[in-house]
C-alpha cells in the first residue's frame, strides 16, 4: 500500500492511498465467492452458479462491496502506519479504480495540532483561604427562612410598599383587549388571582406604584405608558389602561429563628442549624476555589504555548456554544428580535470560547499522554451512573441514550480532562493568600 500526505493548510491534510492490484483482487475474489453463496441465477440452486455467470450479473455490486471494504480498511491502517491523530471524519475524494488494477482514493482529513508543550509542573497559582463569615450564615438562614415564609391576610389597613396584593386585570390598548394585540403573552392582557409583589420594579413600570392605597376588594384604572424598547412590539411605545380588582392584600411573615425553626428544617435546635450552613457554605467555597485553581492552571498553559486548530471543530464548537447561549437567553425572555441584533456579538464570544476550550483540551490531552493518565472502565461506569441519579433515570436507560449520540467518548473525555486537572493541582506551586 503506497501512501503520499501532502500538508494542504494548518491541521489539514490531504492522503493519496494506492490499494496495490493484488490486494484489490484477492479481497474481490473474496467477495465475488460471497456472492455466489447467494446468487440468484435462473437454472442454478444458490452456491452452484458458475463464477463467469455471477461476475457478469453482479459486478457493479461486487464493485460498491469493494470500495466499501477497502477504503475503511486501507484508511484505518494508514492512520496507525503515519501515526496520524485525525479529528473528525474523512472526506473521501475522487475514487479510481479499474477490473484488475490498483484501488486509488484521496481523502481529506483535518488532524489534530502538532506542538510542544511547556513546563507544566511547578506552574505558580494563587489560592484564596476559605473562610465564613457570620453575615453569609445569617444571610442563608433568611433565604431558609423566606421558604418557610407565610402569607397572612391583612385586615384594616391599605396596600403598601412589600405587601402582596391579589387581582384579577384586564388591559387595554388603542381600544383593544392587549391579550388580542399579544396572543402569545396573554398573561400581559389578563390574568385572575395572580399575586403581584408591591414593589416599584414589579410587573410593569408604574403599575405597583397606582395601586398603593388601595383595600382588599377595591377596583382600580391602572395607566401605563409602554417603553419603546418593550419586548412586545404590537404595545412598545403605546398607552394602555388596566382595569383591576384587588381580591385580597397579603403579607409575609418570616419565621423567627429558634429550635423549633430549625426542626422545621430538619435539624435539632439553632446551632446545629448554623453547623450545618457553615459546613454547607464552606464545600460551596472550596469547590468554588478548586475550580478557580483550574483557571488559573488552563490560562496559564493558553498564555504558554500557540498553535492553529482544525477549522471542522471550530466550527463544531461555536455552532454548540451558540446553541447554549441563545437557549440560556431565551429561556430568560429573550425575544428572537433581540438575539438576532445580538447574532454578531453572540457569535463573536462562542468562536473565542471555541478557540480557548480546543486549545485547553488539547493541550491537556497531551499532558495526559505524556503522563500516562488512563480512563478506567470503572470511572466511566460510576460517572454514568451519577448522571443517571441527577436525570432521575437509570444507568441503563443512560448507556442506551449515550450510544445512539456515541456520547461515551464525551463521558471518557470528561472523565480524562478531570484527573489532568487534579494532576496539575496536585503538581502545582500553589500559594494561599488571605483577603483583607
Amino acid at each position: 500500500m503506497a501512501v503520499t500526505i501532502e500538508n494542504t493548510a494548518p491541521c489539514h491534510k490531504k492522503l493519496r492511498v494506492e490499494v496495490n492490484a493484488g490486494r484489490v483482487a484477492g479481497t474481490r475474489a473474496e467477495i465475488l465467492q460471497e456472492f455466489r453463496k447467494f446468487a440468484a441465477i435462473p437454472g442454478f440452486r444458490p452456491g452452484k452458479a458458475p463464477e463467469p455467470m455471477v461476475e457478469k450479473r453482479y459486478a457493479g455490486q461486487i464493485d460498491e462491496e469493494l470500495r466499501k471494504r477497502l477504503i475503511p480498511e486501507s484508511y484505518r491502517e494508514t492512520l496507525n502506519e503515519q501515526k496520524l491523530k485525525v479529528v473528525g471524519y474523512p472526506q473521501i475524494e475522487a475514487v479510481e479504480y479499474k477490473h484488475g488494477s490498483a484501488l486509488v482514493y484521496t481523502a481529506a482529513v483535518d488532524t489534530a495540532p502538532e506542538f510542544a508543550l511547556p513546563d507544566y509542573k511547578g506552574i505558580p497559582v494563587k489560592k484564596k483561604a476559605v473562610t465564613v463569615k457570620e453575615e453569609e450564615i445569617t444571610k442563608t438562614i433568611d433565604s431558609l427562612r423566606e421558604q418557610q415564609a407565610e402569607f397572612v391576610a391583612v385586615e384594616g389597613r391599605a396596600i403598601q410598599t412589600g405587601d402582596f396584593a391579589v387581582i384579577n386585570y384586564t388591559g387595554v390598548a388603542d381600544g383593544k383587549p392587549i391579550s388580542e394585540l399579544v396572543p402569545d403573552a396573554k398573561e400581559l392582557g389578563e390574568n385572575k388571582d395572580f399575586w403581584l409583589l408591591i414593589s416599584a420594579d414589579s410587573f410593569l413600570p408604574g403599575f405597583c406604584d397606582q395601586l398603593i392605597g388601595a383595600n382588599a376588594g377595591e377596583k382600580r384604572q391602572v395607566l401605563i405608558d409602554f417603553p419603546a424598547d418593550f419586548p412586545q412590539k404590537m404595545v412598545a411605545g403605546k398607552k394602555a389602561t388596566f382595569f383591576v380588582d384587588v381580591t385580597a392584600l397579603k403579607e409575609k411573615k418570616l419565621p423567627e429563628v429558634n429550635d423549633d425553626f430549625a426542626k422545621k428544617v430538619g435539624l435539632e435546635n439553632v446551632e446545629k442549624l448554623k453547623d450545618a450552613v457553615r459546613k454547607s457554605l464552606m464545600t460551596e467555597a472550596e469547590s468554588q476555589q478548586d475550580a478557580e485553581v483550574r483557571r488559573q492552571l488552563a490560562d496559564y498553559l493558553l498564555g504558554k504555548v500557540e498553535f492553529e486548530l482544525p477549522e471542522s471543530l471550530v466550527t463544531q464548537e461555536t455552532r454548540s456554544i451558540i446553541y447554549d447561549v441563545v437557549r440560556e437567553n431565551s429561556i430568560r425572555g429573550a425575544t428572537k428580535e433581540q438575539l438576532e441584533e445580538k447574532k454578531n456579538e453572540i457569535y463573536g464570544f462562542a468562536t473565542q470560547s471555541a478557540k480557548g476550550r480546543l486549545r485547553t483540551s488539547f493541550i491537556l490531552e497531551a499532558i495526559a499522554e505524556a503522563e500516562q493518565i488512563k480512563v478506567e472502565e470503572a470511572e466511566v461506569e460510576q460517572r454514568i451512573a451519577q448522571l443517571a441519579q441527577r436525570a432521575r433515570t437509570t444507568p441503563a436507560k443512560l448507556k442506551a441514550q449515550l450510544a445512539e449520540k456515541n456520547g461515551f467518548g464525551e463521558i471518557e473525555e470528561q472523565i480524562l480532562v478531570g484527573k489532568t486537572l487534579d494532576f496539575l493541582v496536585a503538581n502545582a506551586k500553589i500559594e494561599t493568600v488571605t483577603e483583607t
